[in-house]
């Protein structure tokens, strides 16, 4: 099939053919060669798509079976007919569990006898499907029967919207009349044990005694099979979302949506009158969670003509490779004194991959700065062109910051619609955030409101105006808030019943990412509540800049980094360095950030000097997407002293092993290596070599590697000295 461009130039070369013979002869040539390499084109198969990129389920129904399949080449999920048409599988094709529940997703009722009744026991619900573009609807009614299959009266209906990395998930219950119950629970599984590093945002607002403007960062445990230790969590609070994580491997979420009257009010009108319930189970083993936004153990409550909860399960997007640290800096105006392009190039040979512009505050008390939802920004925008222009010559994709939730008050946006946009608390007050005394970065806003349409126009006219490659994202969070002219109330003083706004922060999100493209650059910082759901539109996510102890005399045990360091190993994270170090903290600790950075995957953000004297170690691998990673938590490598670690590199018939010691003085070690344990595994290894080391004072060049005994690395182990706060590469194959 010919393209408009091709039939385009047919026409043209037609109507120029009395201009003579040669011309004719050259143009016909000319097009007969376009139309040959237009067929090849034709003939290769399309690009895979980004992983960032929304792509289109598969369904499969086997009514025999009693199962519903819908599946995209990163995960699975499987609704079992026979059991409610309850989303009994969820499995990542990248990851390691066949599946990450171990029951299915029950939805049950306690009532006012205090039986239980469950969508599982009913085995014939009516379950139909339809598509919506790129989304599949799957909607489930069946009703919600005794343990022995006696029906109970009470149905449900539930709305499965499958979305590109996610499931929006809508309950709607129905009782016989005057219906009475002690408890309802849209969501009651068991998790396979593996999850057991998890997070919640507390569903606490200011009547429970939360701060006003409480960020709602998440509050991180862990509950293991087999640890007496770790406590079970029981709230009387639903929290607002849950994240559960295989750490480095694969996760799962849950969270609600952004009317969180729903889950606080609408049973009896009172806060904490439900329960939260995250517990080991031994039949069987699992994490067994269950979440009743209304528990009542001493009487029966009247349940609602119309009862409706929103809700998501979320799972992040695996590629099942390895990821290139991640190389970033950024730029401001500077009191007009620019990035030089002999800078942008260094940068580039460094091997800096993005840069984005961040200037949201007066840094240089000149007044010059990027104020939120301003435009434009600085006087010389032409200057702020050929940086974006500089870096794009040499191979640095650019973007600039905006903020998801704050508005300047200097902004003719602000003074029209402020009030009406901002995120205030009881009693009518926004939130400004201040830097320095007088010098203000924004007012927060919620994207429950026009401050949705207003941001998403920012974007696209500062990405229409400058060459830039997308954008980078700060407070990509929803937050807690209490406007009620958010609640479609008309009445500023009317009591809110309270929201937040995280199905405006995931529509921002797939906006986003449709406006940027494919191939374009979305970056977003979320430090202290990483989400799956988000993180499934962005290419880098940048974490840890506030909220953990500060690293004083020595680096942390790799152990007691926080969950987010890399999460589930999904997307190439940068960790911030600022956040446990100042400008006080000796160079020793910034190289073992960089080591734990290295051994966990991701890389120091920004780079630092310390991230590209750590580089070189890498350069042997050559192509790191080429290999799959497991960090230092991996069940391939044994090394006999407490603060030395191991990372791998695997690919079919070879593997890199990354050593590390987070000690002051050299360590003298026992390696052993379990090459069947490796992501792939290899039977037996026929030579072993040290491929490079790399100390602070100096780095060994890879010609200068000795030979390793493979038999005694694969058996008893070999002895090895790693250079205090140093680091080694070994090559197996």
């Amino acid at each position: 099939m010919e393209t408009t461009i091709l039939r385009r130039l047919r026409a043209r070369l037609a109507h120029r053919g009395h201009n003579g013979r040669a011309w004719h002869t050259i143009g016909l040539g000319f097009l007969a060669m376009l139309l040959s390499a237009a067929g090849a084109l034709a003939a290769e198969p399309p690009a895979k798509p980004p992983r960032t990129w929304p792509q289109a389920y598969t369904v499969e129904r086997h009514d025999a079976r009693g199962l519903v399949t819908l599946r995209t080449p990163y995960y699975a999920v499987e609704h079992d007919l026979k059991q409610g048409g309850a989303i009994a599988r969820i499995t990542l094709s990248h990851g390691k569990a066949a599946n990450l529940l171990v029951r299915p997703i029950e939805t049950r009722i306690r009532d006012e006898n205090q039986a239980v009744l469950s969508d599982l026991a009913d085995s014939a619900p009516v379950v139909t499907h339809r598509r919506e573009g790129l989304h599949e609807i799957v909607t489930v009614q069946g009703e919600l029967k005794h343990a022995d299959g006696r029906p109970s009266g009470f149905r449900v209906k539930t709305v499965f919207e499958y979305r590109w990395g996610y499931v929006k998930i809508r309950k709607e219950f129905q009782g016989p009349a005057g219906a009475r119950v002690r408890g309802v629970a849209p969501l009651v599984t068991t998790l396979v044990p593996s999850l057991s590093d998890y997070g919640y945002r507390e569903g606490l607002t200011e009547d429970d005694g939360a701060p006003p403007f409480s960020f709602g960062s998440n509050r991180w445990a862990r509950l293991r099979l087999g640890h007496p230790a770790d406590k079970p969590l029981q709230t009387r609070h639903v929290p607002r979302s849950m994240i559960f994580a295989d750490p480095g491997i694969e996760g799962l979420e849950w969270f609600v949506g952004s009317d969180l009257a729903q889950w606080d009010l609408q049973w009896t009108g009172r806060r904490g009158q439900g329960r939260c319930l995250l517990e080991p189970s031994s039949s069987p083993p699992g994490l067994a969670l269950s979440v009743w936004p209304l528990w009542s153990p001493d009487q029966s409550i009247a349940l609602p003509a119309a009862c409706v909860l929103d809700f998501y399960v979320a799972f992040p997007i695996l590629e099942g490779h390895a990821h290139r640290p991640w190389l970033h800096t950024s730029f401001n105006r500077n009191r007009g004194d620019w990035v030089p392009e002999e800078t942008i190039r260094r940068w580039a040979e460094k091997g800096i991959q993005t840069v984005h512009c961040h200037n949201d505050g007066d840094y240089y008390g000149d007044g010059l700065f990027w104020r939120d939802g301003s435009y434009p920004p600085y006087p010389d925008m032409d200057r702020y062109n050929k940086v974006l222009t500089d870096c794009r010559r040499v191979g640095i994709r650019t973007a600039t910051y905006f903020s998801n939730k704050e508005l300047h008050p200097s902004t003719k946006e602000f003074q029209e619609h402020g009030q009406t946009w901002a995120r205030t608390n009881r009693k009518g007050a926004m939130q400004h955030n201040f830097f320095r005394p007088h010098s203000e970065f924004g007012a927060q806003m919620c994207l429950r409101s026009g401050w949705s349409d207003f941001l998403k126009f920012s974007i696209d006219r500062v990405l229409k105006n400058h060459p830039l490659d997308g954008v980078y994202f700060d407070w990509n969070v929803a937050l807690l808030c209490c406007n009620p002219l958010h609640e479609k109330k008309t009445d500023p003083a009317a009591r809110a019943d309270g929201h937040w706004d995280m199905d405006e922060l995931l529509d921002l999100m797939e906006w986003t990412r449709r406006r940027v493209g494919p191939g374009g650059l979305v970056i977003v910082h979320n430090t202290t509540t990483p989400m799956f759901a988000t993180e499934n539109f962005a290419d880098y996510v940048v974490a840890t800049e506030w909220g953990y102890r500060k690293w004083k005399d020595q680096a942390p045990d790799l152990d007691e980094l926080p969950l987010e360091w890399s999460l589930a190993g999904a997307i190439p994270r940068g960790v911030i360095s600022y956040g446990v170090l100042d400008a006080k903290s000796p160079r020793r600790l910034h190289r073992l950030f960089a080591l734990e950075a290295f051994l966990g995957g991701v890389a120091p953000w920004p780079a630092s000097d310390e991230t590209f004297e750590l580089l070189p170690l890498l350069k042997p691998l050559g192509d790191i997407a080429s290999y799959r990673f497991a960090d230092w938590r991996n069940q391939a490598v044994r090394l006999s002293h407490p603060r030395c670690a191991a990372a791998v590199y695997s690919r079919p018939g070879e593997a890199y092993v990354l050593l590390a010691n987070l000690d002051a003085q050299p360590r003298e070690i026992t390696c052993v290596l379990r090459p069947d344990t490796l992501p792939y595994p290899i039977a037996s290894i026929a030579e072993a070599r040290l491929a490079a080391t790399t100390a602070p004072d100096k780095t060994l060049d890879p010609s200068g590697s000795g030979a390793l005994d493979a038999r005694e690395l694969t058996g008893n182990g070999i002895r090895l000295t790693v250079p205090g706060d140093g680091a080694m590469l070994l090559h197996v194959h």
